[in-house]
């Protein structure tokens, strides 16, 4: 059943759906988000769209079908990569774990509110903890009545006590330069850099939560500190769990970090080094501990953990079942040696019987008939399940012999199947293509790096049926270095080769295909095979010089970029060549505003000549005493004043 609407809001670019549905609640008189949908059909909403948020491109979607809105809006939603409620959400070409938003409460900047009343929806980020444009913190609590900003109101007064939102006091951002380089981040980065800032945030915060004082300020200080001055990371870290010793022992403080140990070697074996003296006492503080926060602390893998329950090498007795809820403290007095003297103590754990289910690489090699650089290869990309022994050589890495049998059972390595049928390897991948028969992994469909068939695909295949192959479709790309002499109309190249043309990873490579920059060959779905002239448009604009770097674009701005993006991008005066990994700016486009920066100075600018707070400009417009100039080719304008004006102010 749809609603009817007097009046439809039009959404902002940048605008959360969240804020989107306040202002059309507010258009339509109706006291909350949840009056204006209906109970009826809020509720189906709901079963429709399980464990999604009302921010969510699910749940948004239906709700703009319930009030029969454009569905076209659904584009101010998140996506979601996954459909559990905890799964990361898209913004661009970046996932962004749960744990990064702020999806319950509300976040602002009074002055970007009362310059347009409208909820953005960067602010939704958890590291946005500053307004990027005015420099002065997000508020996320009502400054009159101190209550948490909900979404039950509209965006311009608290919920609770009617204080208008856009009245609250402003308090500046020193450390604004953090919330710029995020945006960076977010703009200019790759999902794997972002996984690890997502890791070390996580990290910090479960350390600081231990306390109660993780503030998104403090954590997004802490993970900016480590990417910007490990060293010092490392070191502070060590002094804060020197200074909680009487609480809790080094070890059993550094589990947020052992999650993530790949990120955290170093801080691990600083915070080691200089640990003081832990002696249990009434101080203690016992946490319930789960197996793989014990495993890490312990530095045993999961059989051997069993094996020290199950033989009471902890000393628990009866009174513990291995359900994950083992007590901190009893864990530290087996790290001390505290147990009774015929038990075994951390030093004594390497006499544990290592598990009959643990295989190592050379064993895989046997089993499967491969040779050592593939089994590694299969390995590291988890097809056996690695057990982490903590030992530093690959050689005693062990693995899991059913996964390795489960493996065995299930696929057949190209190589392996050339061998068995004593064929050359060379080009079976295409002939097999060419009666129907394809990889489920390989090189040129996930980026496995080898091809990997089911062994019920090709159980029959023989010599005989083979030799009747004749003509098959193969690969025809070839390497180059350069793109300058391809014949745009017959090749292609392979995911690998444009990898390397376009010095990205061919993950990346797979994306700019999904995105439609980079186009592939559709009459031959085994392989991704990119069409050269695709391949050459972007290497051209790339290497033009008639672009350059969106980045350096606003370096010549003398402003942040998302200042620019704000100022000239939205307003008609550039227009971005978005190619996912590489955002480029005409130059001509920036030399025709650098040129009306001769005269003219944004808002922005024109309070820093001043010298005071971005309001004093807006004051100044306000009463009269200096004229704005409205520009720009789209309905978006940017505010200029003339230059010359601005300057009699600083004289006066």
């Amino acid at each position: 059943m749809q609603n009817s609407l007097l009046i439809q809001a039009i959404p902002y670019e940048d605008e959360s759906p969240i804020s989107f549905l306040l202002r059309t609640t507010k258009l339509n008189a109706h006291s909350s988000i949840f009056n204006l949908i209906g109970k009826e059909n809020y509720h189906s909403i709901i079963k429709e769209s399980l464990n999604y948020h009302l921010a969510d491109e699910a749940r948004f979607s239906l709700v703009l079908s319930a009030l029969n809105i454009d569905s076209d809006y659904s584009l101010l939603a998140f996506e979601r990569s996954k459909p559990t409620s905890r799964s990361p959400r898209t913004l661009g070409a970046i996932e962004i774990p749960h744990e990064l938003l702020e999806l319950n409460n509300i976040r602002y900047c009074p002055l970007c509110l009362c310059e347009k009343a409208y909820l953005r929806k960067l602010w939704m980020l958890k590291p946005i903890y500053a307004c990027p444009i005015h420099s002065c913190f997000l508020i996320d609590s009502c400054p009159n009545c101190e209550n948490p900003i909900t979404s039950k109101a509209g965006v311009e007064n608290c919920a609770s006590c009617g204080f208008e939102l856009d009245k609250a006091p402003v308090k500046e951002a020193e450390t604004i330069e953090t919330v710029y380089w995020f945006i960076d981040v977010l703009n200019f980065n790759s999902n794997k850099l972002f996984k690890q800032f997502a890791a070390c945030w996580n990290a910090f915060n479960e350390f600081f939560k231990f306390d109660g004082t993780n503030t998104d300020l403090k954590v997004f200080l802490s993970v900016y500190e480590y990417f910007h001055n490990p060293e010092i990371s490392a070191l502070k870290l060590s002094a804060l769990i020197n200074s909680k010793i009487r609480y809790s022992h080094p070890r059993v403080q550094l589990i947020p970090f052992f999650k993530y140990e790949q990120f955290f070697k170093t801080h691990i074996k600083v915070v080691e080094k200089n640990a003081n003296e832990y002696k249990i006492s009434e101080n203690s503080i016992a946490r319930k501990l789960r197996n793989h926060e014990i495993k890490h602390i312990l530095k045993v893998s999961r059989f051997e953990l069993e094996k020290l329950i199950e033989n009471d090498y902890l000393n628990l007795g009866k009174k513990e079942l291995y359900r994950g809820s083992i007590s901190s403290i009893d864990i530290e007095r087996f790290i001390m040696g505290l147990n009774n003297e015929d038990k075994p103590t951390l030093d004594t754990i390497d006499a544990i019987a290592i598990s009959n289910d643990q295989i190592n690489l050379k064993q895989i090699c046997e089993i499967l008939k491969i040779n050592y650089e593939t089994a590694r290869k299969l390995a590291n990309m988890g097809w056996f399940n690695s057990e982490e022994n903590y030992l530093d050589t690959e050689d005693s890495k062990k693995y899991s012999k059913k996964k390795l049998h489960e493996f065995d059972r299930k696929y057949m390595l190209i190589a392996l199947l050339a061998k068995q049928i004593n064929v050359n390897p060379t080009n079976l991948v295409e002939k097999l293509a060419s009666i129907g028969i394809t990889p489920v992994h390989g090189p040129h469909i996930d980026s496995t790096p080898i091809n990997i068939f089911l062994k019920t695909d090709v159980q029959d295949i023989n010599l005989k049926k083979l030799d009747m192959i004749q003509r098959y479709p193969t690969r025809t790309g070839r390497r180059k270095d350069t793109l300058e002499s391809i014949t745009t109309n017959v090749d292609y190249y392979t995911l690998k080769d444009a990898s390397e043309l376009l010095g990205v990873s061919p993950n990346k490579v797979a994306v700019l295909v999904q995105k439609g920059i980079l186009s592939k060959d559709k009459n031959n779905p085994l392989l991704i095979q990119i069409k050269a002239n695709s391949l050459l448009n972007i290497k051209n604009k790339l290497n033009s010089e008639d672009y350059l770097p969106y980045i350096d674009a606003a370096k010549l701005l003398n402003c942040p970029i998302n200042w620019m993006k704000k100022y000239w991008c939205e307003t008609g005066f550039l227009h971005i060549e978005d190619l996912v990994y590489w955002k480029l700016i005409r130059k001509n486009e920036l030399a025709e505003v650098l040129k009306l920066k001769e005269d003219f100075v944004t808002g922005a600018e024109a309070s820093a000549l001043l010298g005071l707070p971005h309001s004093h400009i807006t004051n100044l417009q306000n009463q009269g005493l200096i004229k704005p100039y409205y520009l720009g080719d789209t309905e978006k304008k940017v505010r200029l004043f003339k230059k010359i004006e601005v300057l009699k102010f600083v004289i006066q």
